[in-house]
C-alpha cells in the first residue's frame, strides 16, 4: 500500500514537468509522514510503466567528483511534448523546454 501512495504522489509531481531523482526524493520525504529511501524510490521509478526516464544530468560531488542523475517524466507529458517518441528507451530532452 505504501508504494501505491508513493506512485500516485510521484505521478502528480511529474505531471507539470520532468524532475530528477533527487527532487522527487526530497518532495516525497517532505510531503509524506514516513517518506521513502532512495533505493525504494529507484525501484518504483524504474518499474512503473507510466513513468519514463527522459535523460540524465550531471551532478558534482565534493568527494566523488561528478556523477549522472536520472530525470523522469510521465508518459503523458512525453507524448504531449515529444510526439515522435516511439516509447522505447530514454529520450534525450532538449534543455530549451
Amino acid at each position: 500500500m505504501k508504494t501505491v501512495r508513493i506512485r500516485e504522489k510521484i505521478k502528480s509531481f511529474l505531471a507539470e514537468r520532468p524532475r530528477n531523482t533527487a527532487e522527487i526524493l526530497e518532495h516525497i520525504n517532505s510531503t509524506m509522514r514516513h517518506g521513502t529511501t532512495s533505493q525504494q524510490l529507484g525501484n518504483v521509478l524504474s518499474k512503473d510503466k507510466d513513468i519514463v526516464k527522459v535523460g540524465y544530468i550531471k551532478r558534482s560531488g565534493i568527494l566523488s567528483g561528478g556523477y549522472d542523475i536520472c530525470e523522469w517524466a510521465t508518459r503523458i507529458w512525453v507524448s504531449e511534448n515529444y510526439p515522435d517518441w516511439d516509447g522505447s528507451g530514454p529520450i534525450l530532452m532538449n534543455r530549451d523546454l
